[in-house]
């Protein structure tokens, strides 16, 4: 047998040529009966195609690539979803009890306490006993609380907290002028909508409880073309509050 490399003779159960090192194997022509998958010229179409390039280990092999990719999109798109409902919940359902001086209220945690308040009125004769704000970009919560033991007796069984709903809607109507519209009056509750400083028409649901000689003045608010989607979670909120 001859090398069909370098022409040379081959030894008997040689496994490769003496003169130039090629593998029997190697050489053309030399076992074509046995197929060697994968060799440059031993393939259906006797050219340099690597089969194995084609195979269907490497085709497993792309497709696994593809999987993770895939999965780590749904992963991303997964915790970019967590953090939105995250976001939404805290702005929309998520609540913590605010506690002020003798009441307390559920409010969303995204309300924060303001150093300013809208309108609550300050009084010249010292009624006014403390009030605050707390808001966030579409609504806000403020309170106001007025003080008058000073008109012990049967000046404050007659101030029901119905007529200080209608003594409240007088100065209202003088502070805002022509812009206050009323929208519900009705016990211890009042609906209006107003034009405010900035401008903004707005929407005000207030409530007013009474405990002893104190009147508590609760006003929730927001944009007035928001109103209908604030109007039940203002209701919501007012009933949580609790005077102690």
């Amino acid at each position: 047998m001859r090398c069909t490399v370098c022409g040379c003779d081959i030894l008997p159960n040689s496994i490769c040529c003496q003169n130039c090192g090629t593998r029997v194997i190697e050489m053309t022509g030399v076992n074509s009966a046995q197929p060697r998958y994968g060799n440059s010229f031993n393939n259906s179409f006797n050219n340099g195609f690597n089969n194995g390039l084609n195979s269907n280990v490497r085709a497993v092999g792309k497709n696994m690539s593809i999987g993770k990719k895939v999965l780590i999109l749904l992963l991303a798109l997964f915790v970019g979803a967590a953090i939105g409902f995250g976001y939404w919940y805290y702005h929309n359902v998520s609540t913590h009890t605010i506690r002020e001086e003798n009441f307390s209220v559920e409010l969303p945690r995204s309300l924060e306490k303001e150093t300013t308040i809208d309108y609550a009125a300050q009084s010249s004769d010292g009624t006014v006993k403390a009030n605050g704000k707390y808001a966030d970009v579409n609504s806000d919560f403020q309170y106001m609380i007025l003080d008058y033991s000073s008109l012990a007796g049967e000046t404050t069984d007659i101030l029901t907290e119905k007529l200080f709903v209608t003594y409240m809607k007088g100065n209202l109507k003088s502070q805002f002028g022509s812009s206050y519209k009323e929208v519900y009056a009705d016990g211890n509750k009042l609906k209006m909508t107003y034009r405010a400083k900035t401008g903004d028409e707005v929407y005000n649901y207030a409530i007013c409880k009474k405990s002893g000689y104190k009147y508590y003045w609760f006003v929730f608010g927001c944009k007035a073309d928001e109103k209908d989607f604030y109007d039940p979670k203002f209701e919501k909120w007012a009933s949580t509050i609790h005077i102690n």
